[in-house]
């Protein structure tokens, strides 16, 4: 029986246990930094199975990571685990997927090894993907220093091994203003919230004025207590994302210029405010593509090297430009991420076998890496190859 056999072999007799662990995350949904009782679930099966777990760093409880190794710490293979939901539609990205996988990828490839590892298998739960970027933290915090290379795989609605990711940044914009009687002294007043009014109609609304491959989207938090007093605070949170880092710093000037405008215009102060730190587009790794692409096929995922005309955003990229990283789309459902009935297919049987083809194509890709002499040069040498859409100061 070859690897690939024993992989798919192991992956069967655990079948029960993955499917009840994606279940159980899916059914207990937590926002992101508060990924308590799903980091607990993902610790407490990689403890059981040997792997040594300890704190990613204390700046974000809920991350950890647990390593098992030969003796020699390099090649190091990294599965990142992914754990937060979305607010209101609970895991509509498929994370309780993520997450599965990514940790039972790492105990199916230590089981079919065993005592003929050298090496170290590694799982990474990440934090905070959806809002907060978990993964820019633990990258300053160098978790990834040592990985030699970095998979996951997210479920979709269609096959893919091609990664794509906007680039994306996320802006407070508060305006500031002064209160007044609505009616009695309107004159006395200088409205936030037409301030916040003025720059969304004008940094929004004209979609068609955007440069190509850039986005504009957000959402007023906050527009004042009553309708007969003149709001003095108003604010707004919005995502700026582009397919090109210098896009998306030229937007992100456009947008503060708007602004400013939109301040003067109606007497009010401005500040703009970046809550946490923005995404990358994502490196691609022909090497790593190829070798998912022939997986997806065994599964019976046949064209997996499509291009998406739309696509979103992720702190995996950022993490792509540290080391070799991949994270394949497996499909899950026919609605798109982020809806109601994604969240439902989470764990349909769509989900579920988007689960299962991921740990193995996972397990799978991992144990080539290991066992393939040169594989892995191969990789690092796509790696060190500079792509032309570098972010400036990252390569």
């Amino acid at each position: 029986m070859d690897m690939n056999d024993r992989i798919a072999k192991t992956i069967e007799e655990r079948r029960g246990g993955i499917l009840d662990l994606s279940r159980r995350i899916h059914a207990d949904p937590e926002l992101a930094f508060e990924e308590v009782r799903t980091s607990r679930l993902l610790r407490t099966l990689l403890e059981d199975e040997g792997f040594e777990v300890r704190p990613a760093t204390e700046a974000l409880p809920t991350a950890f990571r647990a390593v098992h190794g030969s003796g020699a710490d390099r090649p190091r293979v990294t599965f990142t685990a992914e754990m937060d939901a979305l607010p209101g539609l609970g895991h509509a990205c498929g994370h309780n997927i993520i997450g599965t996988a990514g940790a039972y990828a790492a105990v199916i490839l230590k089981s079919v090894l065993g005592h003929n590892l050298v090496g170290t298998i590694e799982v990474v739960a990440t934090p905070a993907e959806e809002r907060g970027s978990g993964k820019v933290r633990l990258i300053q915090e160098g978790i990834f220093e040592t990985s030699d290379v970095v998979l996951q795989i997210h479920p979709h609605m269609l096959d893919t091994v091609i990664c794509q990711a906007l680039a994306r940044r996320t802006l407070v914009v508060e305006f500031f203003g002064r209160k007044a009687h609505a009616a009695a002294a309107p004159q006395e007043g200088r409205n936030a919230l037409d301030a916040l009014v003025l720059f969304y109609h004008a940094a929004a609304l004209p979609r068609t004025k955007l440069p190509p491959g850039t986005l504009f989207h957000g959402i007023i938090e906050s527009g004042g207590e009553a309708p007969n007093i003149i709001p003095d605070y108003a604010r707004g949170r919005f995502s700026l994302r582009a397919d090109a880092m210098p896009k998306l710093e030229r937007l992100v000037d456009e947008v503060r210029r708007l602004a400013g405008k939109a301040a003067a215009d109606t007497g009010c102060r401005v500040e703009i405010g970046e809550p946490g730190p923005g995404v990358t587009t994502f490196r691609r790794n022909r090497v790593l593509e190829e070798i998912m692409a022939g997986l997806f096929v065994e599964r019976g995922r046949p064209e997996p090297a499509k291009l998406r005309e739309s696509y979103g955003s992720t702190d995996l990229a950022n993490v792509s430009w540290v080391a070799p990283t991949i994270e394949p789309m497996l499909k899950a459902s026919d609605d798109p991420i982020h809806t109601e009935g994604f969240a439902r297919d989470a764990v349909g049987a769509g989900g579920e076998r988007a689960l299962l083809d991921g740990v193995y194509v996972l397990a799978a890709a991992a144990a080539r890496l290991l066992t393939e002499p040169g594989l892995l040069d191969r990789v690092r040498a796509d790696f060190r190859a500079k792509p032309a859409d570098a972010p400036e100061g990252l390569v």
